[in-house]
């Protein structure tokens, strides 16, 4: 069984009776005749695994039984000239399990006669496509008798929240792509870890790493990579990666392997000169322990949040320890000092997106992990060399309060709100460590959570200080 059979088998027990609209991604044009690489949306490729352009599918669920309808890119000589083959309405039926497909043209003609007795329609009513293609559309497929075509009787409910709560579960199939994705991002990493040598450009290094995924089946990659230099390792999202390796700095790489559409995510940091400072060891070694504990945590019943508290106690006392903050454990957290050094969350959901759909709260509440959730787990330490001398605030914060001010408010008043309240608090100064000035060290894996432990889907890119510089030396 296909995975979107699978994934429409289970949507389908979760609606029982009535009737699903999707539509498929189109081409991006760049400029003139040039365009970006098609890749399908995620949610229409996980229940259909139509790879090609400008396709619609319905699905018919009646007594919790699916039925797919595609509608597809007729098969064209001469576009396929131009543009390479189609699967047209033929495969669809064959090799993707619809039903019935037709040419991407019959959907307004169709669309009526298939939703014949359906008033329940599951779809997406705040996207665009909705509004290009379904709006009207179904004023005429299911009206109001008495007040013409421009009513509806269409009842209609929201289809992402259903999608986005089967999507973190992954099933076996999905597992197998995700190992697969992982496999290959670990082999580039490793290739990267022994190809690496100052005088290189951070570009050539990320060319000879994403040759390797390529070479090994990727179909594209996850996200842009990062391959950041010295200094840049401490800029969180880089990916200019166009500066010149220099000696005595580390690398930090974030890049991954996209296969089968799931996308891998993994972060290593590594010494350009083959061995770790004493100061980059320090920093590495702390990181790393904060990794190792967060994976530990993925388990079932826990959580994400208690995994990102977990995080920054233990990279608080890394913090205190190496003389980044001026004061103590407690009041790094309760000051929120840590967030100078790590700024941003432990771990989120990894799948088709290496973002992944799903939230981390379930009726109000963090969201219990169970079997079969992948998340990443990549705490990091930053210490940006545009900061010598840190104006600590001497005020006791919370993220949880800041968060909850931010909704009520708005971002603009919240956050205008915040900076009024840290310019009239009392600081402190403190000066950074200046051998720790320019280290950015972050450590990144994906989690399988299971019922026995947690499954390091990719703990074969080496990662302890004394693997790396057996490849690195």
């Amino acid at each position: 069984m296909s995975n979107s059979t699978i994934a429409r088998t289970e949507l389908a027990k979760i609606i029982k009776n009535g009737a699903v609209l999707l539509h498929g991604g189109e081409i991006s044009y760049r400029n003139n005749d040039t365009w970006y690489p098609f890749r399908q949306n995620s949610n229409f490729y996980y229940l259909t695994e139509w790879p090609e352009p400008d396709a619609h599918a319905v699905i018919l669920i009646k007594d919790s039984k699916p039925e797919l309808h595609l509608f597809v890119l007729d098969r064209n000589e001469e576009m396929e000239t131009w543009d390479g083959k189609r699967i047209g309405q033929q495969g669809a039926v064959e090799n993707f399990n619809a039903v019935k497909a037709y040419s991407n043209y019959e959907y307004n003609s169709m669309l009526p006669k298939l939703l014949e007795g359906n008033k329940d329609i599951y779809c997406d009513y705040s996207s665009s496509s909705f509004e290009k293609y379904d709006r009207k559309l179904l004023s005429t497929a299911v009206p109001y008798d008495q007040r013409g075509g421009e009513f509806s009787q269409a009842i209609l409910h929201p289809l992402l929240p259903l999608i986005s709560e089967l999507r973190l579960i992954k099933h076996e199939g999905e597992i197998e792509l995700l190992q697969k994705a992982c496999d290959i991002t670990v082999l580039g990493h490793i290739e990267a870890m022994k190809f690496a040598k100052p005088g290189m450009h951070e570009y050539q290094v990320a060319a000879h790493m994403e040759k390797v995924f390529i070479e090994n089946g990727a179909e594209r990659l996850g996200y842009p990579s990062i391959v950041a230099g010295g200094n840049n390792s401490c800029i969180l999202h880089y990916s200019t990666n166009r500066e010149m390796l220099n000696e005595n700095e580390v690398l930090l790489i974030d890049a991954a392997a996209e296969y089968g559409m799931y996308s891998s995510d993994v972060t290593r940091t590594f010494p350009l000169s083959g061995r770790f400072s004493s100061a980059q060891k320090d920093i590495y070694n702390e990181v790393l322990k904060a990794q190792n504990e967060g994976i530990e945590g993925v388990v079932p019943g826990n959580t994400m949040k208690n995994i990102h508290h977990q995080t920054i106690k233990s990279l608080s006392e890394s913090l205190v320890n190496l003389k980044l903050v001026p004061l103590g454990v407690d009041e790094t957290i309760s000051m929120l000092h840590f967030f100078e050094f790590f700024m941003h969350g432990t771990g989120h959901w990894l799948g088709l997106d290496v973002h992944d759909a799903g939230s981390n709260e379930l009726n109000g509440k963090p969201r219990e992990f169970l079997s079969g959730m992948v998340t990443t787990i990549e705490p990091g330490i930053y210490v940006r060399p545009t900061k010598p001398v840190i104006e600590f605030p001497l005020l006791e914060r919370d993220f949880d309060e800041i968060r909850e001010r931010r909704k009520t408010l708005g971002m603009e008043k919240a956050t205008a709100l915040e900076k009024e309240e840290l310019q009239n608090a009392k600081t402190i100064k403190h000066e950074i460590p200046k051998e720790l000035l320019g280290i950015g060290v972050r450590i990144e894996d994906d989690i399988l959570c299971t019922t026995n432990s947690p499954v390091n889907l990719t703990e074969k890119a080496p990662k302890s200080v004394d693997e790396i510089e057996a490849l690195t030396s």
